[in-house]
Parts: structure tokens; sequence; C-alpha cells
């Protein structure tokens, strides 16, 4: 009988391998154990008695289902080998009747893992509760029972299952068949296959049923419910940002080739590990730009440079400036050009006195004549002041006075008068003597920047020799000047102001 039992189940396996409606079917092998329950209270019985049956389910619900299951045992273990007298009671009697006793349930099972949102789940534990009816050589008693259970399914239709239940009979005599005193009790053990009747609609074939396929007009994959995953990352194209791109979950399906932690789509420099700030991008030298926008990646910069330095902050980047650390313009490639002349200092033959190009020559940057010089030093001397009543030179006229010597040194044939003049307020006598000694200061100090003094001569003339009207404050400050001429033999000689007080 059971080897019939079990070649039904294979050819079941057979056909109903993709068997998925809420009808199933099993076939068990049964192992009842009458004796432990009895253990310590006088056991008669001998060992285990075996089986087999059948099981049908309906699942109601993913996470319910209610089924009813026969099996038949052999009953020559089961009982004790003597039976109560009925006639005479308290005295036994050999046992009479069949070695063939039937067990018929019914009940509902609950399964675990749909609580989690696991409907497909290979492994599918489960709680049973159920009651029925059993036939002990031909007396019929009523049963409760519950215990658990297991389904490993290898296929959507098809699986192993293992099952356990405690199973009373409330009804069945004190001094009972089992040999036990009380109601009679009993484990029982079941082993078997199961399989799922039917098949449900599976449009895309893909074997998921449309009923559990998220994706049931694509072909797709088992354990994505269904769904395609055309770069076979295990993340379903429909979730997948980068779906013929095996990625990562993190990445919602996208790569990361550099491992940045931004999806490569979204990176600029998708083979540089960088960060999102920069879009992906690094920034070596940490200047706030990113390095493919930054012309010097590897020298901290400013952005108005894109990236690279300026050490003397003249808007021209170190690299493209001629003179790095000194502020220049643009036209002279980042040089100073302290005369104005358009030669750079560093090229500048004359870098204090304003003169003209001549490349490749000694006067590139000076003046080219004689006369070109005077008119220098007469702008020049306009600008050499005095502190009030002394013959102290202020400070704001070192930068003209060192021009002067500048442009004298150009032509040193040439010999120069520097002539101190004042208003006519105060003392005659005492202005003329202030006029000597600030024109010696004037020939001291430029006497100090290598001019020969023996080519200056110093003369004070008071106010002697007025410019301008003394009546008017305007007047006086004109007459109040330092004048540098030309000693030479021409007819018309060229002064040079300068103002003083």
């Amino acid at each position: 009988m059971k080897k019939s039992i079990f070649i039904v189940a294979l050819l079941f396996a057979a056909f109903t391998s993709r068997a998925q409606s809420p009808w199933s079917v099993g076939f068990h092998y049964s192992a009842m154990d009458f004796r432990t329950p009895y253990i310590g209270t006088g056991d008669q019985t001998t060992h285990w008695n075996t089986g087999a049956g059948v099981t049908v389910g309906y699942r109601l619900a993913p996470y319910l289902t209610l089924a009813g299951n026969f099996t038949l045992t052999d009953a020559k273990k089961m009982v004790s080998l003597t039976a109560p007298n009925i006639a005479n009671p308290g005295s036994t009697v050999a046992r009479q009747g069949s070695s063939l006793s039937t067990f018929g349930q019914v009940g509902a099972q609950l399964h675990f893992m749909p609580l989690f949102k696991q409907e497909a789940a290979a492994v599918d534990p489960y709680a049973i509760v159920q009651a029925g009816l059993h036939d002990v050589e031909k007396v019929s008693y009523g049963s409760v029972g519950g215990g658990l259970g297991i389904n490993f399914w290898f296929s959507e239709g098809a699986g192993f299952y293992l099952q356990s239940t405690y199973n009373a009979m409330p009804l069945s005599p004190k001094v009972n068949s089992f040999g036990g005193n009380g109601p009679a009790v009993y484990f029982n053990h079941n082993a078997g296959l199961r399989f799922r009747l039917g098949t449900d609609k599976d449009t895309d074939k893909d074997g998921v049923s449309d009923k559990k396929d998220k994706c049931p007009e694509v072909p797709g994959k088992k354990e994505l419910m269904g769904c395609p995953d055309q770069d076979n990352d295990g993340i379903a194209d429909a979730d997948d940002a980068c779906p013929t791109e095996a990625g990562t979950k993190e990445m919602m399906g996208c790569p990361d080739r550099d491992g940045d932690g931004i999806a490569d789509k979204d990176d600029k420099c998708p083979d540089v590990k960088g960060v999102a700030a920069f879009g992906g991008c690094a920034d070596t030298d940490g200047d706030g730009i990113a390095d493919p926008d930054d012309k010097c990646p590897t020298e901290a910069g400013v952005a108005a440079l894109q990236g690279c330095p300026d050490k003397d902050g003249d808007g021209i980047a170190d690299g493209d400036d001629a003179c790095p650390t000194e502020a220049g313009s643009a036209a002279l490639m980042g040089c100073p050009d302290r005369d104005g002349d358009g030669v750079a200092d560093k090229d500048d033959k004359c870098p204090d006195v304003k003169g003209e190009k001549n490349p490749g020559t000694d006067k590139h940057g000076c003046p080219k004549t004689q006369d070109e010089a005077v008119e220098i030093l007469k702008s020049l001397a306009k600008s050499i002041q005095f502190e009030t009543g002394k013959d102290i030179i202020r400070p704001e006229s070192f930068s003209s006075l060192d021009q002067v010597a500048g442009v004298m040194n150009e032509f040193p044939e040439a010999k120069f008068a520097i002539e101190g003049h004042t208003d006519n307020v105060g003392n005659p006598v005492t202005n003329k003597a202030l006029s000597q000694k600030r024109a010696n200061a004037v020939v001291k100090y430029i006497a100090s920047k290598g001019v020969n003094a023996k080519r200056l001569k110093a003369v004070g003339y008071g106010s002697a020799k007025p410019k301008a009207n003394n009546k008017t404050k305007e007047g006086q400050a004109e007459n109040r000047r330092v004048e540098i001429t030309l000693e030479k033999a021409v007819t018309k000689v060229i002064p040079l102001k300068g103002k003083g007080k």
C-alpha cells in the first residue's frame, strides 16, 4: 500500500512541476508515537506505528490554507494486547478485530513567511490547528490537535514537507485502547511530497504565474518576481536606473567605476575618485576648483585665473607672468614699469627715467637726446618738496629725485645747477640762506644716487627771482621752488622748476 502511494506521488511530481493553483495535494509517510505521552503512567504499548496517507489543501490567502488529510496506519503496535471486558468490568479479554486504523482530520495552516512579505519563499514554515475523527479497531473517537510544519518548495509546483502534531481524543475511555490511563493522546509525524494542482496563467512563459509576476508580459527571473534584468546585476529593470549596465543597489543599479559613491551617469569624472560638490571630480590642490576646470590642478590658485596662483596679485597667473613676484601689467606680461615708458623694469636700462623703446641697445628705456632729458628733469623737479621752514626733503619727493639722478647719469658729461627759491615773506637774508640750504640738500641726495657731485652746483637765490606775484598765496606757492638748469654752451637754458616752502 505504501509503495503504491509513493508511486502516485512521483507521477504527480512529473506532471505538476509548474502547477500554481490554490489547490494542493500531498502524499506522506506517517509515524505515530503512542508511547511517549504515557511513559511513567503504566505504559503497555509497544513503540512506533507507521502508515501512509494523503493531504488536500486549499490556500485561501497567502498566509492561510485549509487542509484535510487521511492516514491509514497499522494498529498492531498501537494498542495493547488486551482490551477491557465490557461484560465484566474490571477484567480484560484478548483483543479482537482489524489491525488497520484510519485517521481523518481537517484544519487550518497559518504560513509565516507571507506575514513578512515573502510569499514566494522556497522555505515555507507554518503552524497547524486541526480536528478529526479516528477509527481504531472499529471504534471511532473525535480528536483535536495542533503542531508545526514546513514546506521546502523545489519548484513552484512541487515540494517536500515535514509536519508534527500533538493529538488528543478527549472523549475516549479512561482506560483507553492505547494502553494508557485517561484520554488517548499521541504524536503524529508526517514526511512527504506536496504538489499544487492545475496551472495558473503565465502570459510571458517565464515560469512565474501572472498572479505572482510583477512583469507579467515580459519574460523575467523568478528571483525578481518575473521581472527582467538585462544587465544581470540582481536589480529588476523597472527599478534599475541603468538597466543595460551592471551596477549596485546603492547606486540604484548603476555602476560606479571609481568608487566615490557617485553613479557613473552622474559623475563628470567617472574614472577619478572625487566628491559630490564637484560632480564627482577631484580637487587635488584644494582651491575649490575641480581639476577638469583647473588650469593648475596641483597648485592652489584663484577662480578668476581658472585655479592658477598669482603670488604678486596683479591679476596675471604666475605661469603667464614674466615677473611673478612683482605686480605688473598685462601689457608687459606681468612686469612693472616704474617710469611708465612702456619698457618693463627688468628690460629697462633706465627704469626710473621715462625713455623710448630701443630693443637690443643700451638706450632701451632711456631718453634719446639731452633735450628730452631736460624736459624730463623739468617735470620731475616740480614735485620736490621740503618740510615747512626747513631744508629737510619730504619722503614723497624721493621717487622723483631718484629719477632725476637716473636722467643725469644718462648724460655723464653734462653739468647741472640746482637753484633754490623762496617767496618774499619774512627776512630776505633768512630766505636766501634757507634757499641755499635746500639746494645743498638736493645736491647731496642726488650725489648719493651715483651722480658725481662735481657735476652739480647748488645756488640759493632766496626771493630774488620770483616767477609769480607774491601778493597772492598762489603766487607765493609758485615762487617757493627748486629749479635745475643745464649748464652748457647754449643760448637758451631751460629752467626746471621744483616747489619748496
